[in-house]
This record gives structure tokens, sequence and C-alpha cells, in this order.
């Protein structure tokens, strides 16, 4: 998934760290420029040495001496030659712990935001007490003062303290923050929020774009600052960062469908592993039992970064075949298509940027682009991405020139920003059919998909931003179809604040339910793993030091449990799962809080 800024891997991978524009080639091998965190001899042969379960790990670690000290000592021992027992040497000797160029940012203690006095249920009231104070522990900013002089780091550093998702995720990421900066704001954390944003802005400003750091949200955070705040002069300054960002989608993601449509899909060309995950790339390309030529392992590369960019990594979205051979992960990821499939919320994302971009811009010319843009965009999401028989948007497969007629919650992005085609408005009482029958296979949170790969973006497994983008696509129709809305050009987008719900409406009533699972779920987990509330709720058990996690993700056959599967164990922080917590009890008070020792269910 995931900037100590940005890393140079994620932010850049793809292009130089200088001059970049929206014209520039994603060749990995002739642009990533770093001798160290970038293909080449040094990365290839300590991340083939396997030296950590993770490989993520080096990469995440500066160095204690300057670049040529440390390059000269990694010929010394030879180079791609050089014996394990050197590597082990020389990794310990010139290099320093995972993330030691941070340190922790100091937050300023505040007092519970004012709306938690709603939330009915002590227990989950003084939950959301910590979580709102969790950010704390979160927190970082740059210190160059602790690289020497000549040091270098995979990180590129930024002026503002940012928060992190947690765990092995040292740095912030893209739709990652736009739900943590959902629960700064909720926590009262503006100038926090605002931080996150420039830090973002900054990094598109200066290089162009945002890559291999999942789906384009930065516009909507702006949204929601602005909507908190009302600093509409932050919108003014915004503005012209926020056309370059588009500026970037459209040159290079773009893929035109036929005389008339075009859409955009995630598109990384790369020739070598990720160098994040370099040996577990490594291991899935060079398998001895099916061996692949140049062509075909490169097109692999490629396919696992972009998937790596949707944020999806790794999904059955974006393969072939769902089924996993021998019990082996490794031959489901050889079937990734990623870059021919046009997917649902890329799109949607890209639609409300043209649709907000279009009521921001006052200039008549800039208005009626990006007004173009959208109208364009919807037309060409009706014809491949939206179907009436099924009542329900999927992904479009350039390969087989056809939708994939499957279920994930991506289909609800687009009730969620408002990409909905006319057609589709007589649609909205069946839209939510999949989400129903989901909801009924499996006691938890929304799964991901109904596939079982033992990929992470998959079946058992449920994320929080999916939680949220279908809840509030949930209070979108049930507001269009109580105000008897009957095209997209009645809808103003709008956050919250001024729907009005009848709480007892039955589409309300599915936003409701699962709030609850997913309140439940993440507040089981927390109190499983020795969370606890002093005067409300004893610690479970005593033979733990754990003080309560937070996981990224959630098993959705089992409230409580966490997520599993995928390149790296299950991560606890954490930074989206504390902001769609604290969203939904901004939106459902009245939740109460269950004993997690015992059998419960919100039955749909």
């Amino acid at each position: 998934m995931r900037l100590h800024g940005i890393r140079l891997l994620w932010l850049c991978l793809f292009a130089t760290v200088t001059a970049i524009n929206a014209e520039t080639t994603n060749s990995a091998s002739s642009t990533c420029n770093s001798p160290i965190y970038c293909e080449g001899p040094l990365l290839r042969t300590v991340q083939l040495a396997r030296l950590f379960p993770d490989s993520k790990t080096f990469v995440d670690m500066p160095t204690k001496e300057p670049l040529k000290q440390v390059l000269d000592a990694f010929d010394a021992i030879g180079g791609e030659n050089a014996s394990h027992e050197s590597i082990v040497s020389f990794v310990d000797t010139y290099f320093d712990q995972p993330g030691s160029e941070l340190i922790q940012y100091s937050v300023e203690k505040q007092n519970p935001p004012e709306w938690l006095n709603d939330v009915h249920d002590p227990i989950y009231r003084g939950w959301l007490e910590k979580l709102s104070d969790e950010w704390r522990d979160l927190a970082f900013e740059f210190d160059t003062s602790k690289l020497c002089d000549g040091c270098v780091t995979s990180a590129l550093p930024v002026k503002r303290p940012f928060v992190i998702p947690g765990g092995r995720f040292r740095e912030f990421y893209y739709w990652d923050t736009y739900f943590v900066i959902r629960g700064l704001l909720l926590s009262d954390l503006n100038e926090l929020a605002k931080d996150m944003i420039e830090n973002l802005l900054d990094f598109v400003d200066t290089y162009g774009f945002m890559r291999k750091s999942q789906p384009p949200l930065l516009t909507e955070m702006v949204k929601i600052y602005v909507e908190k705040t009302g600093d509409e002069s932050f919108l003014y300054k915004s503005l012209p960062i926020l056309d370059k960002e588009y500026t970037y989608w459209l040159t290079n993601t773009t893929v035109q469908l036929d005389k008339k449509h075009s859409l955009n899909r995630y598109d990384v060309h790369n020739a070598s592993p990720r160098p994040e995950s370099y040996s577990e790339d490594y291991e899935v390309a060079n398998d001895p039992t099916e061996p692949l030529n140049d062509t075909e392992r490169h097109e692999l590369y490629s396919n696992l970064a972009s998937g790596a960019e949707s944020g999806w990594d790794y999904t059955s979205r974006w393969t072939k075949t769902k089924q996993i051979t021998n019990n082996d992960p490794n031959t489901i990821l050889r079937q990734l298509n990623t870059r021919n499939i046009i997917p649902v919320d890329l799109n949607a994302m890209l639609w409300s940027i043209e649709n907000t971009l279009s009521e921001w811009h006052s200039a008549p010319l800039e208005k009626q682009y990006y007004q173009r843009q959208a109208s364009k965009r919807l037309a060409a999401m009706d014809q491949y991405l939206w179907n009436p028989e099924h009542h329900a948007f999927f992904d479009y497969n350039i390969t087989g020139q056809q939708q994939n007629i499957e279920f994930t919650p991506a289909g609800m992005v687009p009730f969620w920003l408002g990409s909905v085609p006319d057609r589709a408005f007589k649609s909205l009482p069946k839209v939510f059919d999949y989400v129903i029958e989901a909801l009924r296979q499996d006691p938890g949170i929304l799964t991901t998909s109904e596939f079982n790969t033992t990929m992470q973006w998959d079946w058992p497994n449920g994320w929080p931003p999916l939680q949220y983008i279908t809840m509030r696509a949930i209070m979108n129709v049930d507001y269009w179809i109580r105000h008897d809305f009957h095209n997209a050009s009645q809808i103003k987008y709008d956050e919250e604040k001024g729907l009005d719900h009848d709480r007892t409406s039955e589409f309300i009533q599915l936003a409701r339910i699962m709030g609850e699972r997913y309140a439940a779920s993440s507040f089981c987990s927390w109190y499983n793993t020795g969370g606890s509330l002093p005067g409300l709720l004893e610690r479970l058990t005593s033979d733990t030091e754990d003080n309560g996690h937070m996981f990224e993700k959630f098993n959705v056959q089992n409230m409580g449990s966490a997520g599993s599967g995928g390149e790296y164990t299950v991560q606890v922080g954490f930074g989206w799962t504390n902001g769609v917590a604290l969203w939904i009890f901004n939106t459902f008070s009245d939740i109460k809080a269950p004993n997690c020792t015992s059998t419960f269910s919100y039955p749909v």
C-alpha cells in the first residue's frame, strides 16, 4: 500500500526526481535514479539475500555513511558476488534502522471533540476518546539532522508533520490520507489535516503527480477540509495544483475504447521487481516450474506495480483466473491483468475531480472544459461500466472486451461520488442487492470480493475504506430516492451536513447495520488484544502487555478478528481504521457496544 514524505520508491519509482511533468515516461529502468533504492546491483543483491522477512524493511533503512562510501563498501565485498555473510555485515554496518530519519511529532493534547458527548454508549464513547487521541502516536515529522552529510534515504522529505497508517507503513499514503483526514477533522485537528493535504499538494506541484500511491482523492481531501473550516483561500491556492494532477492522469492513463469514448486505468510500466517487494516479486516471476521469457516477466512486473498503484494489491479484480493452483498464491499473481482493466472506482473518482473543478473554477473556459470532461466520462461509464440488467457498475476488461460481472464494493464509488448515468436512476431501489446478499453471507463487515484467492483484497477480508464508501453510497441513494431524483444533473454533491435522512428508512437501516458491524469488529478486535477503559471495561486477560490494536483490515466471517493473506502480516495502528470508526459514530451516535465475549449479531 504506501511518504516519509513519500518514499522515492512510492512517489516516483517510475519517474526521476527531477523535472517531472505529465509527459514523463513510466519506464522504471530509465528513470529511477537511486543506486541503492532503485533497480541495480546493490538493491538486487541485498534483496535476493532475503535478510528480512519483508522486503520493505531494507528500502526503509537510511544509510549511516555517505552514498559514495556505501557504494565503495559494496564493491569491496564483491558486489553481486558477495557472500551472504558479507552482505549481512555490510547492511548492518552501513544502514540504520527503518524509519530512523523520523521523529515523533508533538500533537497538542486536546479535549475530546464535543460531538462525542452525543454518543450514547459510555463504553463506545470511552473507546472513541482513545481513538481521537491516538493520532498522537501516529504523527511524525522528517528530521534531516538525523542523517549524516552525504547520507541518503528512500524518503523524500516534507516540510510539515504527517500521520502514518501504522505498523510497517512508516510513510503516508494517498487514499489512506483521505480517511485519516476524515478522522483528524472529527478530532478537531484541523491544522494537522491541512499539513497532510499541503504535503501532498507540494509533491504534485513539484513532481506533477502522485503515482504508486493509490487512487486520486486529493481533490476530495481539499473539499472536506474546506467544508469543515470554511477556508476558501486554501481552495483557490490548491486549484492550480489540482489541475496539474488531473492533467497527469488524463495524459498518462487514458484508454480510447472507441471513436467516441475513453476511460482511464492504472498503468505502470516496469521491467523489474518493485523495490519494496523485491524478493516477493522476483519469486513470482522466476518460478522454475513455469519459466517466463523477458517480455512475460516485464509484463508481470508492470501488472504487479499497477496493482499496487490501485491500492487493491492484490485482488481477483485484476486476475485472469480466480483460482490458485496447488495452494500456491504465486500462481494467481502470475495471472494479473491489471493494466487491461478499466476500474469503476478510478473513473468515478476522476469524474468527481472533473465535476468539482468545474464548480471551483470561475473562468468560463476552465469551467466549460471540466464540464465537458465530466459529461464525456459519464457517457463512457454508462456505455462500458454500467450494467442495467444487474443494476450495478462493473470493471471493464479490455482483453475480453466485456464487463467483469462480479461484485466488489468498487461498484459503490459512483454512488458515493455521484457519477451516475441518467438511466441508472431507474435502478436505484436495486443497486444494493449485491451488498445485501454479501452481508447475509457473512456476519462481519462487507467483504471485498466474492473469491477466496488468499490475496488480501479478496474474501474473507473486509477493508475500512470500502465500508465508508458503501455507507456513503447508501445514504446518497436514500436521499435521491426520497427527493425523487431522476438524473445526474440534479445531484449537487454535498457531504452529510445538509442531508435530511429518514432514520427509519430501509436504506438508512442498512447503512446503520454496516456501521454496527464495523464498530463491533474494530472494537472487539481492540478489546481482544488488550484494550481496556479504566472504570468501564477491564482488560480481557492479564497475560498480555498489549493495550489494544486497531487492524488495517478485518475477517468478515468473525467480528473481532483481523484479516489475513497477502504479502505481509496484518498491520496495526491504524490510520484509516480509526478515521472510519470516528465517522460512523458521528453519523450513528446511538450504536450500542456488544459484549465481545458472548455471541451477538447484526442481521440484514
